[in-house]
């Protein structure tokens, strides 16, 4: 949310800051995300060849009417898809700096130093229309205000203190001995009670809950929609992260294992019809053994190109990329210019995380 004066606030957040060991997450809630999240890497391994690929960040859907008035609706939709791959290529980025800290300090948990996480927060939000400050840590005060008109300050001023906090945010996220669930649900708290940005603070700190999880074995790539989650669930997920502002982090960490799990269970949904779908895409092409190499690499990457392919499969491309765009298996990538989707597939991985209907109502 966009900051507001502080002189509306009603009441304080003091940032998460728990000790080394802390323990978030009962055992019960731990062991279902757990499980979860090895449903959803036994499907990525069977699906697909680099979950990497398959990262689909959420747009969310509120916009800032005030900061986009006034933009050709054009441009705008233009503006908001680059923003979109923007935000996609930052999450790769992140998630390949954790990957990298791992080798260079085997047996340390990563953590983005406060420097890396300005910049971070920078290449996230390069090109967003609803975004007018500049990326980085801000330089004011900040609250936050709930649907119901209830607003938040926050603790942590602008400036030496919040430099100070994002540095022992960083200190704990390289010495924790919390589980690794813990560590992310608490790491992520952390960074949401600290706002040390004047806006995407929550986009920034899902991003980094996801690569904790990656670093730490338990997700093969960034595939939850941590992000669909939180638009759904905001009544539980805000008193969640002011409880634990307040010294209560189980009541966060059940929160945060329900988000895991809801949305690992999710993606091992929509992971599992893609293999499927593909694979009466590749049934219905057995008699062109071409077709049938070139939709294979659909394991890999959701869109293709012949430059892309032509150094993966046993034949020339091109050919076989005609006869698929011309039988409507494959067409043109929106925005890449050489590009082949298959629509189906595509629109099954923008599926975004909904709440089950039976279980909410």
């Amino acid at each position: 949310m966009p900051d507001r004066p502080v002189t509306t606030a009603v009441r304080r957040v003091l940032p998460v800051a728990p000790p080394l060991d802390a323990v978030a997450i009962p055992p019960v809630d731990r062991r279902q995300a757990l499980d979860a999240l090895a449903e959803l890497a036994t499907a990525a391994r069977t699906h697909l060849d680099d979950p990497d690929l398959f990262h689909r960040p959420r747009w969310r859907p509120k916009l800032h009417l005030k900061r986009i008035a006034g933009i050709d609706p054009a441009q705008l939709a233009e503006q908001l898809a680059t923003a979109a791959e923007n935000r996609t290529t930052t999450g790769l980025l992140a998630v390949h700096s954790v990957r990298a800290e791992l080798l260079e300090h085997p047996g340390r948990r990563p953590c983005f130093t406060p420097e890396a996480l300005a910049e971070l927060h920078r290449l996230l939000i390069a090109g967003d229309p609803n975004i007018t400050a500049p990326g980085g840590f801000r330089r004011a005060a900040s609250t936050v205000t709930w649907p119901d008109g209830r607003v938040f300050a926050i603790a942590t001023a602008a400036g030496a203190q919040l430099r100070e906090r994002i540095e022992y945010w960083h200190h704990w996220g390289t010495r924790t001995t919390a589980p690794p669930l813990d560590a992310a649900a608490l790491a992520t708290a952390g960074l949401l009670t600290i706002h040390p940005f004047p806006d995407a603070n929550g986009r920034i700190a899902r991003l980094l809950g996801q690569c904790d999880l990656v670093a730490a074995g338990l997700l093969p790539g960034l595939l939850l929609d941590l992000d669909g989650w939180t638009e759904a669930h905001h009544t539980e997920h805000d008193p969640a992260l002011v409880a634990a502002a307040d010294g209560d982090l189980m009541a966060w960490g059940v929160m945060f294992a329900r988000a895991v799990t809801d949305t690992a269970r999710h993606r091992t949904g929509t992971v599992t019809a893609y293999g499927r779908l593909l694979d009466a895409a590749l049934a219905q092409a057995a008699d062109d053994p071409a077709a049938v190499a070139v939709l294979t690499q659909l394991r890999a990457a959701p869109a293709l190109s012949a430059a892309w392919l032509r150094d993966r499969i046993p034949h020339e491309p091109q050919p076989a990329l005609n006869r698929l765009r011309a039988a409507g298996v494959l067409t043109d990538h929106p925005r890449l210019p050489g590009a082949l989707i298959h629509p189906q597939l595509i629109e099954l991985l923008d599926t975004p995380y909904r709440p089950d209907p039976c279980l909410t109502g």
